[in-house]
């Protein structure tokens, strides 16, 4: 029975540690490259050339997006089954968190989706688009407010655990930190684009440390010890 409930374990591990590195590439793609070689805050002008050019650069970050989504449904079933034996309840409302913000994603890609039939319009509503791009912006920042709330729950989950490193839980905490500080400002500044992208640059690390440690103690640990 123990041998059972060990190898669900490190499955559950190499599911979820895979599908966070997956995760990864896709947005660190997605976001890092396709949407910044596109996407010019309060230059709608530029936007809108840089869209017609790079149609298939756009598709291509809906696709990544959406394979981000997927990814996060896995993750949450996986983490929630891994976590169950360190605390039911706790393992439970992170994953419905993680739901709710996967949920969240979904609204905002569809806002993705509304720009392309707007693209092959003559002429084109250069303010519809920015629009549309702008509510994704702003739908996936309310998003990773959740997620952020999501990693709280997460990181004290990880502290709670007596087989995981408490490095890995700080880290993870500092990473909610930064998530839910960061989309907080850029929800409720209306100059905070001036600011994001140093604000990225500081956060960032943090953020991307937290979740990519915990994804390789998952494949290369999770499971096998208690």
């Amino acid at each position: 029975m123990e041998n059972t409930q060990r190898n669900i374990e490190r499955t559950m591990a190499l599911i979820a540690g895979f599908s966070l590195v997956a995760m990864a590439v896709f947005a660190g793609w997605g976001y890092g490259y396709a949407f910044g070689s596109i996407y010019v805050a309060n230059d709608s002008a530029t936007t809108l050339t840089n869209l017609n050019h790079s149609t298939a650069l756009f598709r291509g970050f809906i696709g990544s997006f959406v394979a981000v989504l997927l990814l996060d449904v896995i993750v949450a079933w996986s983490l929630y089954i891994f976590f169950k034996p360190v605390h039911a309840a706790l393992s439970l409302l992170s994953a419905w968190l993680r739901l709710v913000y996967a949920a969240l994603l979904g609204i905002s890609i569809l806002n993705l989706v509304h720009v392309l039939p707007l693209l092959t319009n003559v002429p084109q509503n250069e303010v519809l688009i920015m629009n549309s791009l702008k509510s994704f912006l702003a739908m996936w920042s309310l998003g990773l407010i959740v997620f952020g709330v999501y990693l709280f729950v997460l990181g004290y989950l990880l502290l709670q655990s007596r087989f995981i490193p408490k490095v890995f839980g700080r880290l993870i905490l500092l990473a909610a930190a930064c998530y839910v500080g960061s989309n907080v400002a850029n929800l409720m500044m209306s100059d905070y684009y001036q600011y994001k992208t140093t604000v990225d640059m500081v956060l960032g690390l943090p953020m991307a440390v937290g979740e990519l440690s915990i994804a390789f103690w998952l494949l290369f640990k999770g499971g096998k010890t208690k």
